[in-house]
C-alpha cells in the first residue's frame, strides 16, 4: 500500500499544478482574445478518476516425502497498474455559465478582497467600470484637492499630491486633453486601452482617496474584467502609442509607488522567463516572472489570482447574491 499512497500523492501534486497552470493560461488566453476583439471560450476542468490496482499469485511446485515436504519451488507474480483512467473537461460556452460571467460583480465580492488587504487601487481598476459625479460634486472635489495640496506638511497629503502632480504632467506630456462634459453629471469611465483614458480615471481615484470621499461606482462583470485585461494587453502590444499600465500600491518600503499592473509581452520567452505562456493564432504571449519582494514587483500574478477567485465565486451554484447596486470607492 505504500507504493499506492506515494503514487497518489505524486499524481495529486501534479494534478494540482496542472490545474493551476491551466487556469492561469485560460484567463490569459481569453484576455488575449479580448485584446484582439475575438470570441472568448471557456472550459471546465473536471474530476480525475485514479485506479492503482494490484493483483498477485504464488504458483509453485511442491514435493512431499512420506512424512514431510522435501522440496519446493515458488514462482510469485505481482501485477500492478496505476494512473488516471479518466479526466473530464466540460464545455462552458453555454447559457448558465455565460450568463453568470455577464452579471455585475456583487459588492460582497469587492469587499472580500478589501478585507484581505489587497491593494485598493488594484481592486478598483480591475473590478470597477465607471462612476458618476454630479457637476456640483465634481467642481467641489477639484476645489478641495487644490486647497489640500497647497499645504503639504502632512506626509500622506504630500505623497498623494506629488503623485497627482506627476499624473498631470504625464497627461500633458502625452498630449492628452480633458474634454468638458455637458449636462448635470460628469462620467468617469475606466478604460486601459490608451494612456489618456487610464490616467484620467486614476487621477480621479487618487483625488477621491486624498479627500477621503465615498463615491459609489458600477462594478464590471467577469467578462468585463477579461475585456479590461485585454485592453491592458492591447496597450502594451498593439497601440499606436504603447505604454505599460501601472498601479499605485503600497510597497515594502512603506510608501506608495507605481508598479506594473498586468504585464504581458508578445514573443517567445527565453527559458525560465515566463510565469504563464500561451500561443494564440500563431503568436506567443507571456507574463514575465515578477521580481518577487522588490519595490517594483509587477502585480500580474496577483491580478490572475483576483480574476480566478472572482470567476470561481461567480459561477458556482451557491455563488454570492446578484446585485446591481454600486460599491464605494475606498480611501486610505
Amino acid at each position: 500500500m505504500g507504493c499506492t499512497r506515494a503514487e497518489l500523492e505524486s499524481k495529486a501534486d501534479a494534478y494540482n499544478a496542472a490545474i493551476a497552470q491551466s487556469n492561469n493560461r485560460q484567463i490569459l488566453l481569453n484576455s488575449i482574445r479580448a485584446s484582439q476583439r475575438a470570441p472568448m471560450s471557456f472550459v471546465g476542468f473536471g474530476d480525475v478518476a485514479a485506479s492503482p490496482n494490484y493483483s498477485g499469485s504464488a504458483a509453485g511446485t511442491f514435493n512431499f516425502g512420506t512424512s514431510a515436504l522435501t522440496s519446493y519451488v515458488l514462482n510469485p507474480t505481482v501485477n500492478y497498474s496505476g494512473g488516471f483512467t479518466s479526466f473530464a473537461i466540460s464545455n462552458l460556452n453555454q447559457t448558465d455559465y455565460m450568463k453568470a460571467i455577464q452579471d455585475p460583480v456583487p459588492p460582497k465580492l469587492v469587499q472580500y478582497f478589501l478585507d484581505l488587504s489587497w491593494p485598493k487601487e488594484e481592486i478598483e481598476l480591475v473590478l470597477s467600470q465607471s462612476f458618476v459625479l454630479k457637476r456640483g460634486e465634481f467642481l467641489k472635489m477639484e476645489r478641495d484637492v487644490r486647497t489640500k495640496c497647497e499645504d503639504r506638511s502632512k506626509p500622506r497629503n504630500a505623497e498623494i499630491c506629488e503623485r497627482l502632480d506627476e499624473d498631470q504632467a504625464a497627461f500633458d506630456a502625452e498630449g492628452c486633453r480633458d474634454f468638458p462634459q455637458e449636462g448635470p453629471e460628469v462620467v468617469f469611465l475606466n478604460t486601459g486601452r490608451e494612456f489618456c483614458g487610464m490616467n484620467k480615471y486614476q487621477r480621479a481615484l487618487r483625488k477621491i482617496r486624498l479627500l477621503n470621499l465615498k463615491v459609489p461606482y458600477r462594478t464590471r462583470s467577469i467578462q468585463g474584467v477579461l475585456y479590461y485585461l485585454g485592453e491592458l494587453i492591447a496597450a502594451q502590444n498593439y497601440s499606436v502609442h504603447p505604454y505599460n499600465p501601472m498601479v499605485y500600491v503600497e510597497t515594502p518600503d512603506l510608501r506608495h509607488r507605481l508598479v506594473p499592473l498586468f504585464e504581458v509581452k508578445r514573443g517567445l520567452p527565453v527559458l525560465g522567463q515566463a510565469a504563464v505562456h500561451v500561443n494564440y493564432d500563431g503568436d506567443d504571449f507571456y507574463i514575465p516572472k515578477p521580481a518577487l519582494g522588490t519595490i517594483d514587483e509587477a502585480r500580474s500574478l496577483q491580478v490572475l489570482d483576483l480574476v480566478s477567485t472572482a470567476l470561481a465565486l461567480r459561477t458556482t451554484k451557491n455563488d454570492l447574491p446578484k446585485s446591481n447596486t454600486g460599491v464605494l470607492i475606498t480611501s486610505r
